[in-house]
């Protein structure tokens, strides 16, 4: 996880300065503070919780991102249902997808919409690898994928959306399609079916180095 307890109720990153524990548990943490990943928390051997064992250096990058801003609650419980971000005053609801699994994100799109949040998934372009690309679509080699079907019902082009898509492109990283870094919207257009619309025009995305990250603000 990227973001502990203190024992009197704050959030903080891992730090040499302060103990962490799970908001989960409520075991006490060990901060991993190395040279090459992002600094984040972790159980300690033996202990049995799974609470955002799964994160990745990726999401903690988007993480420590958005709690910088101030604006965020960043790994945060709403009615019992863990989000990765909550934006309060712009009611937003925050996914840092490394896959397109349709169960799980429907599900988030749903327990979002239930709570009066407005979805937003942020993909990892890695969730894409396999689709091939050509005239800013994504297309999966399979006709029998369906994947096409999130963005068919939660962001057809023309109609009202109910969720906000996006995949977060780096250059210098496989796969980038040919594309610039950036964030780059997604949707479905009628003109082509079965295919998922990159929008051209990308938005600046945060450079993840060690110190604060340098970014422009985009909106949902």
């Amino acid at each position: 996880m990227y973001l502990a307890r203190t024992t009197d109720g704050r959030r903080i990153p891992a730090t040499r300065d302060e103990s962490g524990h799970c908001p989960s548990c409520n075991e006490q943490l060990t901060a991993k503070l190395g040279d090459i990943y992002e600094w984040h928390w972790s159980h300690k051997a033996g202990q049995a919780c799974s609470y955002r064992k799964t994160s990745t250096s990726w999401q903690y990058g988007w993480i420590r991102h958005y709690h910088g801003t101030g604006e965020w609650e960043m790994e945060t419980l709403v009615d019992g249902v863990d989000f990765d971000g909550v934006h309060p005053q712009k009611r937003l609801a925050l996914m840092l997808a490394l896959k397109l699994d349709l169960i799980t994100l429907n599900a988030f799109i749903d327990t979002a919409a239930q709570r009066g949040l407005k979805p937003v998934v942020i993909f990892n372009a890695k969730a894409f690898e396999r689709f091939q690309f050509e005239g800013y679509r994504l297309r999966h080699p399979r006709r029998s994928d369906n994947s096409w079907v999130l963005f068919f019902s939660h962001a057809f082009r023309g109609h009202a959306r109910t969720a906000s898509l996006w995949v977060d492109i780096e250059q210098d990283e496989h796969p980038h399609f040919g594309l610039r870094s950036g964030l780059y919207n997604l949707a479905y257009s009628g003109e082509f079916h079965g295919a998922i619309t990159v929008h051209p025009v990308y938005r600046q995305r945060p450079v993840f180095i060690a110190a604060r990250p340098l970014t422009d603000h985009f909106e949902y």
